[in-house]
């Protein structure tokens, strides 16, 4: 998969800044919370904590990201049983539990491009594929 990511300053809840990036677009392109699965990836965030796509399934109790998949086992913290969303801490590069009321910054991610697995060794992005779109909507 590859992506564009539009980091926002404005510190808001999780529920905002889910809200936020899912009501605007980039170059026509519908947003969401970052989805940072891998170590590799959130090894490019450097503020402390960023809000992410992951939060508690309520009815099911189960982690899920904003794309609809499920975390790896072991691959991030979750503590307490209370706080239903996630977030990056970029000191560790760790995910953990958080209050969903808690304010942070966040990032919103723009899904580009999904090669098929047989496209994974040739894929090569055009210069059309940049991640140079400005935000479609106005930021208010």
């Amino acid at each position: 998969m590859h992506s564009c990511w539009y980091p926002v300053e404005n510190r808001v809840t999780w529920t905002a800044a889910n809200q936020f990036c899912s009501e605007h677009t980039w170059g026509g392109v519908r947003g969401r919370l970052l989805d940072a699965k891998t170590a590799v990836e959130r090894s490019f965030i450097t503020p402390p904590y960023f809000h992410t796509g992951l939060k508690r399934n309520a009815s099911n109790n189960q982690w899920v990201w904003g794309d609809g998949t499920q975390p790896e086992v072991g691959a991030f913290y979750m503590g307490r049983p209370a706080p239903n969303c996630a977030a990056l801490d970029t000191f560790t590069g760790t995910m953990v539990d958080v209050t969903c009321g808690l304010q942070l910054k966040f990032i919103c991610q723009i899904d580009k491009y999904t090669p098929s697995k047989s496209e994974w060794h040739t894929v090569q992005l055009s210069s059309g594929d940049s991640c140079s779109i400005g935000l479609d909507d106005d930021i208010s």
